[in-house]
């Protein structure tokens, strides 16, 4: 098969409905009536039940579009996309919850961060622990609905929290988040408000499943602080698995993708992109995925990237180059990578 000319490609969002969820999403461009519990916006992923459309004829689904040339086309390589990205509109506050570190029967390794959208006064998150207890202990304590050993991490408008897989969090009521994360669905729930699932039923608990993995260790860098690589740029966190940036393109940014994919989304628009034979206009909570040897420009709104790093090159390297040290590329990982 003839290999496509590179181009942007712009996946259909799916919404989801959670017992938690709202109509915040309605403001993101999503179509929400009305007493809606539409807690999620799946903009881009293939896992679990999810296969992102992609707008047009050229590919049915995102898998289809991996798949071609076993990925290199796309910057991905060979099996399914890594990412899943989502808007979350937190109406209630969701479930105590882990994910697992390591992949397993049935589930998959789960590291994730949050970028804050929307946030009402005194917003917090449930994010990590105040006390390193045993595990059996701390599980027992929140299975019970004694919250008291999590911290709580108060939040603003542009913030960035990191969760790595095994550290147990809550995003809370009125809170609007982007959350990036490795692509898989497994999610361990401690403690569940009392709460009932859509089907009119009490939620499952995963006490054991939890027990496993989580880390009780206190983590005091959860949220990093972003570096300013370029004018206009700054880096919010690094992982090995993704790494965020915050862009404001102006009256115009030229960029390439050149040897990986790279994912856009509109944090406010309008944004005007403009590729070779194309240009397309987002607007805000609009994402687009650009494969791999793609020129393109944007102006105007500002935009958060996502891609998988290389970390000397993409990272650190930047970072030194911008006047920082060593320290404050590695606090962009929430300790996962050291100095």
């Amino acid at each position: 098969m003839t290999l496509p000319l590179p181009h942007p490609l712009f996946p259909v969002p799916r919404l989801v409905e959670r017992p938690w969820g709202g109509t915040a999403l309605r403001a993101w461009g999503r179509a929400c009536v009305d007493g809606s519990k539409f807690g999620e916006s799946w903009e881009l992923g293939q896992v679990a039940d999810c296969d992102s459309l992609l707008e047009g004829n050229e590919f049915p689904s995102l898998s289809h579009a991996v798949a071609l040339d076993d990925g290199n086309w796309l910057g991905v390589g060979k099996g399914s996309f890594p990412l899943l990205i989502k808007l979350i509109d937190a109406h209630d506050t969701l479930s105590i919850q882990v994910h697992p570190s390591k992949d397993g029967p049935g589930f998959r390794a789960k590291n994730e961060c949050w970028v804050v959208l929307e946030a009402p006064p005194g917003a917090f998150l449930y994010a990590g622990t105040e006390m390193n207890l045993p595990p059996d202990e701390l599980v027992e304590r929140l299975g019970a609905g004694d919250l008291s050993p999590l911290r709580k991490l108060h939040v603003f408008v542009g913030d960035v929290v990191m969760i790595p897989a095994g550290t147990i969090h809550a995003i809370t009521a009125g809170l609007v988040i982007a959350e990036v994360q490795q692509s898989s669905d497994t999610t361990y729930r401690l403690y569940d408000w009392g709460r009932v699932g859509l089907d009119g039923k009490p939620r499952e608990l995963h006490l054991q499943e939890a027990l496993a993995c989580v880390d009780t260790r206190p983590n005091p860098g959860l949220k990093p602080m972003p570096v300013a690589v370029d004018p206009g740029r700054e880096i919010l966190c690094a992982t090995p698995w993704f790494a965020l940036s915050r862009l404001r393109p102006g009256n115009g940014e030229h960029m390439e993708t050149k040897d990986r994919f790279l994912v856009l989304m509109a944090l406010e628009g309008p944004v005007d992109l403009v590729w070779l034979g194309g240009r397309k206009v987002l607007e805000k909570g609009r994402t687009v995925l650009v494969p791999r040897g793609v020129q393109f420009q944007v102006a105007g709104g500002l935009l958060l990237e996502v891609w998988v790093p290389d970390w000397d090159r993409d990272i650190l390297g930047p970072v030194l180059a911008a006047g920082f040290s060593r320290q404050a590329a590695s606090q962009l990982s929430a300790g996962l990578i050291s100095a």
